[in-house]
């Protein structure tokens, strides 16, 4: 029995041959799997205070998977709850942090 929603997926999705998979979107380079090794980046604050200083981001999902292989289970569900939380909260916290410097670099030097 096919359903509406059934059909609406048909129509949006291109037909696949037998050889043909659906894409993955997104990469990820061997260069981030390695940095993903690095222990800092999955100490709870000092993996923050790591990543602050030396400008490096890591992959969301390579923090999650480093956080579960460095931290259990425990240490993967804050991760990801952490991970979310910066996700979802990023481009309003860049923006202030770049106009809070912004502006501090245009106030007169005594």
């Amino acid at each position: 029995m096919e359903t509406a929603a059934t059909r609406a997926q048909a129509e949006i999705l291109p037909r696949l041959g037998a050889d043909e998979h659906v894409p993955v979107p997104g990469t990820l380079r061997f260069d981030e799997v390695l940095q993903a090794l690095n222990p800092l980046h999955h100490v709870p604050v000092v993996g923050s205070i790591y990543r602050a200083a030396t400008g490096e981001s890591l992959n969301p999902a390579l923090r999650v998977l480093g956080a579960a292989a460095f931290g259990g289970p425990i240490g993967m569900l804050s991760t990801a709850v952490f991970a979310a939380i910066e996700q979802f909260s990023a481009p309003a916290n860049a923006s202030t942090a770049t106009a809070g410097r912004q502006a501090g670099s245009q106030a007169p030097r005594a």
